[in-house]
């Protein structure tokens, strides 16, 4: 088994943090585009709320799916 260097961790989580800082952004503009101009139902702002959390929600159990098929593949 070859060893990786210690940098390589630290990219893999910085490339994540960027995409999650970046699509975190999108989303709440878009959020903020369809409570404003489109969906303008109700005075409370919704989208920019849930876009954003429904992102963190399912990115954080496909994390935790890939790590487990990866624990269990090492079994």
């Amino acid at each position: 088994m070859t060893k990786l260097p210690s940098n390589f961790q630290w990219t893999k989580f910085a490339g994540l943090a960027s995409q999650w800082a970046i699509a975190l952004i999108a989303l709440m503009y878009f959020g903020r585009y369809l409570d404003g101009e489109y969906l303008s139902v109700s005075s409370k702002p919704m989208f920019i709320w849930i876009l954003p959390f429904l992102f963190i929600l399912l990115s954080l159990f496909r994390i935790i799916r890939d790590t487990k098929k990866k624990s269990d593949d090492v079994k």
